[in-house]
């Protein structure tokens, strides 16, 4: 449900917890809202008594302080989603990298070797899992984190091409 009011929005919302019923209600007050209110004072204001500049000047920099925190809190929230979207695309460049090398490491269980040469790398959940090819030609998926030891391919296993 969402009101208007002299151009200040209100929006209220009910989230249930274990079958009951909580109204909430969320208010902005926006730049626009601000002015609105403090022309309106200064206009309502009684000639005889004016109000105090240092309480004007106090209230317009509190407002200023609340934008600057809120273009802050913006910005960090920005920048939190930039640096999670930069971690996943160096650890999915970390296991490109591993491509047609020979990995050894730990399968999801903790406890099981998975020891095969890397011929894909998919994002799971944000996670960067490997494609190993183990020796019996099973592919199996193991978490770059899992990853233990890499080393280039044996000569053998690399390639049984000769040429004549």
């Amino acid at each position: 449900m969402s009101n208007t009011i002299n151009g200040t929005s209100s929006t209220a919302s009910t989230s249930s917890t274990s079958g009951t019923a909580t109204p909430q209600t969320t208010q902005t007050l926006g730049e626009s809202d601000f002015l609105n209110l403090l022309a309106t004072q200064l206009e309502n204001q009684d000639p005889m008594q004016p109000t105090d500049n240092t309480q004007s000047i106090a209230e317009m920099a509190q407002f200023s302080s609340l934008e600057q925190m809120s273009n802050i809190s913006t910005a960090v929230n920005t920048l939190n989603t930039n640096m999670t979207s930069f971690l996943q695309q160096s650890a999915l460049t970390q296991g490109s990298a591993m491509i047609g090398k020979s990995v050894s490491g730990l399968a999801a269980d903790g406890v099981t070797t998975i020891t095969g040469i890397v011929n894909a790398v998919t994002v799971s959940s944000g996670n960067p899992q490997l494609q190993v090819l183990e020796a019996d030609g099973t592919t199996v998926s193991m978490a770059l984190s899992q990853v233990t030891s890499v080393q280039d391919q044996t000569p053998a296993a690399a390639s049984t091409t000769t040429t004549s």
